[in-house]
């Protein structure tokens, strides 16, 4: 009569050919879902581990299938099986674009079995993508510096124009300043020169201009009388010569 373990391994074995045949069909979600039936009935199962990490990858679920592998690495110590396990576990990692995980892992399974050129080719390409990683990034950092360094340029000739501008404009000022000033000047000693020029009229009462009148009258009338007399007495001298 079989033990409860052994019916659990067999139900265990059972899933696990299920979850095999599925995959083989392409039948991925069915695949997942019988080797995860499997390791529940055989939890440390190093083929159930790794055919579910393998059905997670061809799915494109590449974390799920990182942490699978990984176990399944772990869950044996055949150095064949585990080469297999830590190699899959470096695709996973380049296709997660994980480019230092994935390089490790290849130079460990390598270290399993040196003979495995699959192996030895993912790796050289593995470093092959760091390379240029490393380089994109080293013409991107040097991208920025000149960026920046070009950004500081216009900077400084911005504000060394800015500054120029500026004296230029206080100069320009300075100068229509003086030029007023210079305005202000000659239009007050022009002003002054004027008035010195003509005479101020004279600003006179009505009474005043007639006191005025008067006196000129008065003026004109004497020299008038003055210069009668000495017509007269003229004419006297000239009668008495006769």
């Amino acid at each position: 009569m079989a033990s409860l373990s052994q019916i659990a391994f067999s139900q265990g074995q059972l899933e696990l050919y299920r979850g095999n045949q599925a995959f083989t069909d392409g039948e991925l979600d069915e695949a997942k879902s019988h080797y995860e039936k499997s390791l529940s009935q055989n939890p440390g199962s190093f083929e159930g581990t790794y055919n579910l990490g393998s059905s997670n990858y061809r799915n494109e679920s590449f974390e799920d299938a990182i942490s699978q592998y990984q176990e399944a690495a772990s869950q044996t110590e055949d150095d064949g099986l585990r080469a297999k396990a830590l190699h899959n576990l470096g695709n996973a990692y380049l296709q997660g674009q994980k480019l230092d995980e994935s390089i490790k892992a290849y130079k460990q399974a390598l270290r399993l079995n040196p003979s495995d050129n699959e192996t030895r080719y993912n790796l050289a390409y593995a470093l092959k993508l760091k390379k240029e990683q490393e380089q994109q990034e080293q013409d991107q950092d040097q991208d920025q510096e000149k960026e920046d360094q070009q950004d500081q340029q216009d900077k400084e000739d911005q504000e060394k124009q800015e500054e120029q501008q500026e004296k230029e404009d206080e100069k320009k000022e300075e100068q229509e300043q003086n030029k007023d000033g210079e305005g202000e000047e000659n239009e007050g000693e022009k002003e002054e020169q004027e008035q010195k020029g003509e005479p101020k009229p004279l600003e006179l009462t009505p009474r005043e201009a007639e006191q005025m009148l008067d006196a000129a009258r008065n003026e004109d009338q004497k020299i008038q009388m003055k210069l009668k007399k000495q017509q007269k007495a003229k004419n006297k001298n000239i009668d008495k010569d006769w």
